[in-house]
């Protein structure tokens, strides 16, 4: 018996995924791309039959559909027909350089066409996983508003359980593009009518929607997760679900979940003012269209995001397709594995030191050693890190990460910045200090840029502080008059000589300083 453990230890530690030998076969038709797995049709792309693609059918565990089959397949039992731009799963956003892509043709904005064409299929893989990588093009009034890389990847495990990544890539060709603040729009799924958790007039389903927050049902709505999960019975009356993932790598992760109880969930990152408030009814939005122009959220803009021209942006979601609900699932310790690799690890943690988990963060990677990452991604870790260290006043932490860091970048003034202010902070050590400080200077010269501007105030004040009056001026003195300075880094020096001039006795000229501070801050 001893000699068998090894052997079944090992066997519990293999990922599911490799555990299964399903095919995928993935080929290009006509009018669609179609997808198999062991033979059987997990799903199509269908790029022609609508003004955008979208994906249909979507085959679950039990061999059942699991998104909503209208419009496509109209009249199915227990299913509602509103809105038909639910289409299973599709991509796309209500608000691109002003055009609509998200509802039907006609249904909006009917003075302006708006459409996703394909403009060619670059990849087409079959194997252990299906792969498929195209290029569409979103049109406004048949002008090209942008670019959209798509790359789908099918990856079967075990009991039918398939994970699926969607990931998108944006790119502004001929000038910036704007998405703008709308709640509608995203990667979205509509499930089938068994799974929701009401219809829309409010009578109830058995299906249920959790996220990664804790938040069930209608509380999921707009709220902020790492991702979002949709179960309930297929046709066959056992539970699925389909759990959307959010790449820690994406514009404003962890992003909001349009996800309403009748059966759909968007991940959108584009809404913020649409999703905010108090929403003890899930169907309450601050947006109110009819108001037009009084409408707080439409008229904010708050959540607008610009692409400039010739850049792009990528987004990365996985759908994971599996049995029983998100605890049975293990929808969980799926998106621990999609979020294993490095950047998706360095995402987690800007995520984390953006929302001020500090304790979180040093919990979860405290000891990570960062050894085996890519050079530029150690590198900002160790600084990010080191800076949470520096915040929390581990100062000897602090400053192991961030020499570390330097280490892998030594012109790196913001790791610089980070080191000194972790000597004056955590170790009163002035003169380890200053010597930071100028490196920064003498790295960056004396400009208009914050990270010099930030090192001149910080070594004025220590000089000031140590009565080293000659030394404060010195440091000042590039800067002459300060006319060429924006606003409010012309306050901070002004009040950094405004100090200088205190410590110094010289009562008029301080006071001369800070009122025309005061004065500077006082306009528009």
């Amino acid at each position: 018996m001893k000699a068998v453990l090894p052997f079944i230890t090992t066997l519990l530690l293999v990922p599911p995924a490799a555990l299964h030998a399903a095919e995928v076969s993935v080929a290009a038709l006509p009018d669609r791309i179609e997808v198999k797995i062991d033979g059987q049709i997990f799903t199509e792309w269908r790029h022609q039959e609508w003004s955008g693609p979208f994906l249909y059918p979507v085959i679950g565990p039990n061999g059942e559909n699991v998104t909503r089959h209208f419009p496509m397949k109209p009249g199915v039992p227990g299913e509602e027909q509103d809105h038909p731009h639910h289409r299973s799963i599709r991509f796309s956003h209500s608000d691109v350089n002003g055009f609509n892509f998200w509802w039907s043709p006609g249904k909006e904005k009917a003075s302006h066409t708006a459409e996703v064409k394909l403009e060619k299929i670059e990849k087409v893989t079959s194997g252990k996983t299906g792969e498929v990588v195209l290029w569409n093009q979103w049109l406004g009034d048949g002008k090209l508003v942008l670019r959209e890389k798509v790359r789908l990847a099918f990856t079967p495990l075990e009991h039918h359980q398939v994970l699926m990544d969607y990931d998108v890539e944006l790119k502004a060709v001929d000038g910036p593009v704007v998405f703008g603040d709308k709640r509608d729009g995203g990667l979205l799924v509509r499930v089938a009518g068994t799974m929701k958790v009401e219809d829309e007039k409010g009578n109830p389903g058995v299906g249920n929607i959790f996220n990664s927050r804790g938040d069930k049902n209608a509380d999921a709505w707009g709220k902020r997760a790492e991702w979002a999960d949709y179960s309930g019975p297929d046709a066959s009356g056992k539970t699925v679900g389909i759990a959307m993932f959010d790449h820690p790598t994406n514009l404003r992760f962890p992003t909001h979940w349009h996800a309403r109880t009748y059966g759909l969930m968007t991940a959108n990152r584009f809404g913020a003012d649409h999703f905010k408030g108090n929403y003890g009814d899930h169907k309450t939005v601050i947006c109110a269209p009819s108001k037009g122009a009084n409408c707080p959220a439409c008229a904010s803009h708050s959540g607008d995001y610009t692409i400039p021209a010739g850049q792009s942006i990528t987004l990365r979601h996985r759908f994971f397709l599996h049995q029983g609900d998100a605890v049975a699932g293990h929808v969980a310790e799926q998106y621990a594995a999609y979020t294993a690799d490095p950047d998706a690890k360095l995402g987690l943690m800007r995520a984390m030191h953006q929302e001020r988990k500090w304790k979180e963060l040093i919990a979860q990677f405290g000891g990570e050693t960062f050894a085996a990452w890519p050079t530029e991604t150690a590198r900002e870790a160790l600084q990010l890190r080191g800076q949470i260290y520096s915040f929390t006043k581990d100062g000897s932490r602090a400053d192991a990460d961030l020499q570390a860091a330097l280490k892998l970048a030594p012109r790196q003034v913001d790791a610089l910045l980070l080191l000194a202010d972790n000597y004056v902070n955590n170790f009163n050590d002035d003169a380890k200090a200053i010597a930071a400080y100028q490196d920064v200077i003498a790295i960056t010269g004396t400009n208009n840029g914050w990270q010099p501007l930030t090192a001149t105030v910080s070594l004025a004040k220590l000089h000031t502080d140590a009565l080293n009056f000659d030394s404060a001026h010195e440091v000042l003195k590039p800067y002459g008059d300060l006319s060429q300075l924006a606003g409010s880094w012309r306050v901070r020096l002004l009040r950094a000589y405004g100090h200088l001039y205190a410590a110094q006795g010289k009562e008029p000229e301080s006071l001369a300083k800070f009122r025309e501070a005061l004065q500077l801050e006082s306009k528009p």
